[in-house]
């Protein structure tokens, strides 16, 4: 004789409603958000050739492949920007205020430009300007000013050693003396 099966009523699987219209939406909603959410490995299908062209004829948030994130710096960067010199040939960094008043990265960019364009004497005109006007404690020892294209090795900046933080290759593209003329040059890196 078996035994009844009234007390597995519990395991038996419960009556499903029907799918609606409503359900089928939802399914297709979930599929777009995650056709969405997975776009960007499109970039990453094909030979690693076909991968790199792809990927960076735009962006690929969140998997960013832009190059201000990702191109290849080989450990070393170039930045333009202004240095002052002691009498003694001390190298003395210059607040970003004697050229602009819209914080350091806008100056910084705006260096940058102005020494692309050519202007590098008039950048250094003005921070010499600024330095005869108002030299702070720290800057009062500056006679000269230079605006300067600098190549920095990453390993040897970030280093512990303070003589390291000298750049690799400088290239200097004008100089005034405080309260002087400033004159436009284009000397052989150092």
């Amino acid at each position: 004789m078996s035994a009844p099966l009234s007390h597995l009523k519990s395991l038996l699987p419960k009556r499903v409603p029907p799918v609606t219209a409503g359900d089928l939406w939802a399914v297709a909603g979930y599929a777009a958000f995650a056709g969405v959410l997975f776009s960007p490995l499109r970039h990453y299908v094909g030979s690693p050739k076909q991968v790199k062209r792809t990927k960076f004829a735009q962006d690929s948030f969140p998997i960013s492949t832009y190059p201000m994130f990702s191109v290849d710096r080989k450990g070393r960067v170039t930045v333009p920007h202004v240095v002052g010199i002691t009498a003694d040939e001390q190298r003395v960094p210059l607040h970003y205020r004697h050229y602009g008043t819209g914080g350091l990265n806008q100056v910084r960019k705006q260096i940058a430009r102005g020494v692309r364009r050519g202007d590098a004497a008039d950048i250094a005109q003005r921070y010499a300007d600024s330095l005869a006007a108002t030299a702070r404690r720290r800057e009062a020892n500056i006679v000269r000013v230079l605006v300067v294209r600098s190549r920095f090795q990453f390993d040897q900046y970030f280093s512990h050693d303070a003589h390291v933080k000298l750049p690799d290759h400088e290239t200097v593209r004008a100089q005034c003396q405080v309260g002087g003329t400033a004159e436009l040059l284009q000397e052989k890196p150092s």
